[in-house]
């Protein structure tokens, strides 16, 4: 239910720019229309005490739409991006001992790969020419969590299920229809959802390549 209803606010987001592009209206007022889509590289960590350091690889494709005026504009996007987190083994194993499948794992570091459906609404402001400024939320909601190597019981009991998140970054729009940007991803809420207290909070670096249809 919870991937259905992440799809909904997807399309909800979306459709309006399809309708919005195809209104005659749009034809003579100043008002250029974005529909289109992107892919590009996460590089992701989460900081915590019992998480690997480092930016780890993984993928982002979406789609993306949006308005735009003289200097401003808005941009809502549906992105599906997968990341990868790394526990560091006995640190990450203490006081979690009930979450796991078997206490010979302790040593491991445990690897997992977390897949979710992005939704960011940004706001663009133009800095001169082609580039333009990206600041606003993004919402996350977790679609899969991959546990490489069968560690624990169940991943609902270490990870929450969302997570909100401030975007910034800046956007190339290009002659063609092309897009580059480049943001970064800075996580507000803390995804650990196990009973022991410690701050999980995600950082992604994003590049991204688009192409807008109109």
């Amino acid at each position: 239910m919870k991937r259905i209803g992440l799809l909904i606010i997807a399309i909800a987001l979306v459709m309006p720019m399809v309708l919005w592009a195809q209104n005659p209206v749009t034809k003579v007022l100043p008002t250029k229309v974005d529909l289109g889509i992107k892919v590009g590289a996460n590089f992701a960590t989460l900081d915590g005490d019992v998480w690997k350091n480092g930016y780890k690889p993984g993928i982002v494709a979406g789609l993306f739409g949006g308005v735009s005026w003289k200097r401003f504009g808005v941009t809502g996007e549906a992105l599906f991006s997968s990341v990868k987190y790394t526990g560091k083994g006995v640190e990450f194993y203490k006081g979690r001992e009930a979450l796991f499948n078997n206490a010979a794992d302790s040593a491991k570091e445990g690897n997992f790969a977390v897949s979710y459906l992005n939704i960011p609404i940004l706001l663009n402001v133009k800095i001169a020419g082609p580039i333009w400024f990206q600041v606003g939320p993004q919402y996350s909601g977790v679609l899969n969590i991959n546990d490489k190597d069968n560690l624990l019981k169940d991943t609902k009991s270490i990870f929450k299920s969302g997570d909100v998140s401030g975007v910034l970054g800046l956007q190339a729009n290009l002659p063609m229809g092309l897009r580059a940007g480049a943001r970064y991803i800075i996580g507000l809420s803390d995804m650990n959802a196990s009973s022991i207290s410690s701050s999980w909070k995600t950082r992604t670096i994003q590049l991204h390549l688009g192409y807008s249809f109109l």
